[in-house]
């Protein structure tokens, strides 16, 4: 995986929490996946066309709740349709605007999918290396999950 490739998920990250939750994410080091990400939540998107792979965002309970009570403009206490609708459409604006940016790989996204479960893990092609970033908020911390592979 290049490096042009999660560039344009880390800016696409950046703008959509300022623009639509209205915080500052920070980006931390990036890394390999070699252990499971403890996430209770995470929103999923598939990606296909010169390549395959997806874009996972994974966020532990309580940020979940504070991002979405932010984003809806409601407070939120518990995981409900609202939460996992919220994280999906986060996941699907964040991709969308990367996909701007990777026009060369003539990108299909998919729907989101959403993924419930204290310390769920998200399998990706084996054969693609999954690139980490950790993001830093007001509201707690989150990662996002990056795979590609060419056809």
């Amino acid at each position: 995986m290049k490096a042009e490739h999660i560039n344009p998920f880390l800016k696409s990250t950046i703008e959509t929490f300022k623009t639509m939750v209205g915080i500052t994410v920070t980006p931390g080091k990036l890394y390999l996946r070699k252990e499971p990400n403890n996430a209770d939540i995470s929103g999923v998107i598939g990606l296909s066309g010169d390549i395959r792979g997806a874009v996972v965002m994974a966020y532990p309970l309580a940020t979940a709740l504070k991002i979405c009570s932010k984003f809806l403009g409601e407070e939120i206490k518990e995981l409900n349709a609202s939460v996992a609708d919220c994280i999906g459409e986060i996941a699907n604006i964040i991709t969308g605007f990367a996909k701007k940016d990777l026009q060369t790989l003539h990108l299909s996204i998919s729907l989101p999918s959403i993924v419930r479960g204290q310390g769920h893990v998200v399998d990706m092609p084996k054969e693609a290396p999954v690139m980490c970033i950790p993001f830093d908020t007001e509201l707690g911390s989150f990662v996002m999950e990056v795979s590609m592979v060419d056809k």
